[in-house]
C-alpha cells in the first residue's frame, strides 16, 4: 500500500528510510492518514478479506482502520456556533 495526499491533510509525518506521509490532526488529537492498495493487494485483499497492520513500538497504540473517512471537517456554520 502506499500514502495518498488527500485534501484535509493539514501536516506530514516523516521518519528516516521512510516518505512523507500525508495527515490530518483532528481537534481530538488523532492522526488519519490515507492509504490506497494496488491491484495486486485489492486481489489478495478480496481473496483473504485481510489487512496486516505493523507498528514499529514497545507499545500498541490505540489504532482503527476504516475504509470510510473516519473524521468529519466543521462546517462554517458549526465553526461559528463553537465560537460563540
Amino acid at each position: 500500500m502506499k500514502p495518498v495526499k488527500f485534501e484535509d491533510a493539514n501536516g506530514e509525518l516523516t521518519a528516516p528510510g521512510c516518505g512523507k506521509l500525508p495527515v490530518i490532526q483532528t481537534r481530538d488529537n488523532c492522526l488519519v492518514s490515507c492509504w490506497e492498495m494496488s491491484e495486486k493487494e485489492k486481489k489478495e485483499f478480496e481473496k483473504t478479506g485481510r489487512i496486516w497492520l505493523s507498528v514499529i513500538s514497545l507499545k500498541h497504540p490505540p489504532v482503527c482502520l476504516s475504509v470510510e473517512k473516519p473524521y468529519a471537517i466543521a462546517t462554517d456554520e458549526e465553526k461559528s456556533d463553537e465560537n460563540e
